[in-house]
């Protein structure tokens, strides 16, 4: 299989881990990644305007006849609706008038999507089989948006793939609600407040670990889960993973090819539990 690769901004810079752990699971998979060249914003910068965000988005999607991957929901979502809007031939031809190589059409994926077609074709990559622990699927508000492909309400994908790996799925009730991201700066403690119902809901229902599709996301529920703990006098403790990162785990990938590292609430407890649980058959 060979996929285009759309890494987005922040594999450059907060979502290294998002990135590496990308790059390290498809090669697991003899999936062969192949990076855009020369690349830019998905348009998630320029939402105000959107001539401007639907251009950004097809010079991306202009580069490429392969299928498009993208680990960041936030890019796959901009670069999805730039592709819907780009149906209409009047703004095609306005975008194509000023692009280097003319949009002709494009098929945008998120990971998680060619990660589950992957192993569905071969399970027999999963070496570490995650029996026992209890995941808390996390889609966010942008996975499923622009409405087509997923149920905006009740996606059920990260399901299947947790299934897939011999774990857990928790019910999360807050599964799709926003994380507060978009709304951090001008609101935080709004945003901190629908941050801390989420994880409140995953450790009620008992989860050992979040999974994220989005960098945003990883940011409220992982990054800021300690300042949330001292701002509501609360200890949650919950790590939370990208989703490369758990299915490269179950691939029999080291912390340090999956840039565990980089999480901020350390996963290394819980990697050693599901060891413990491997040795005890």
């Amino acid at each position: 299989m060979r996929l285009a690769y759309y890494p987005g901004c922040v594999s450059l810079s907060t979502g290294k881990e998002m990135d590496k752990s990308t790059r390290a699971v498809f090669s697991r998979l003899g999936v062969d990644l192949e990076e855009l060249e020369d690349w830019n914003c998905c348009g998630a910068t320029h939402v105000s305007n959107e001539m401007v965000a639907t251009g950004l988005a097809a010079r991306n999607m202009s580069q490429t006849e392969l299928d498009i991957v993208t680990s960041c929901s936030i890019c796959l979502s901009n670069l999805r609706a730039a592709a819907l809007k780009l149906e209409d031939v009047e703004i095609r031809g306005r975008v194509n008038a000023v692009l280097e190589k003319e949009y002709k059409g494009a098929r945008v994926r998120h990971a998680l999507e060619a990660i589950l077609e992957a192993l569905e074709e071969n399970e027999e990559g999963i070496v570490l089989p995650l029996k026992g622990l209890r995941v808390a699927p996390y889609y966010g508000c942008l996975f499923s948006r622009p409405v087509g492909v997923h149920s905006p309400e009740y996606p059920v994908i990260l399901e299947k793939l947790i299934r897939i790996l011999q774990a857990e799925a928790v019910d999360l009730r807050l599964k799709t609600f926003c994380c507060g991201g978009p709304i951090f700066m001008p609101k935080e403690e709004a945003a901190n407040e629908t941050a801390y119902r989420i994880l409140k809901d995953a450790k009620k229902e008992g989860a050992e670990v979040i999974i994220t599709l989005c960098p945003l996301c990883q940011l409220m529920l992982d990054t800021k889960q300690r300042s949330i703990e001292q701002r509501y006098g609360e200890d949650i403790g919950i790590p939370v993973l990208y989703v490369t990162q758990l299915v490269g785990i179950a691939l029999g990938l080291g912390p340090d090819e999956l840039g565990m590292d980089m999480n901020a609430v350390s996963p290394m407890p819980m990697m050693e539990q599901i060891y413990e649980r491997m040795a005890e058959g």
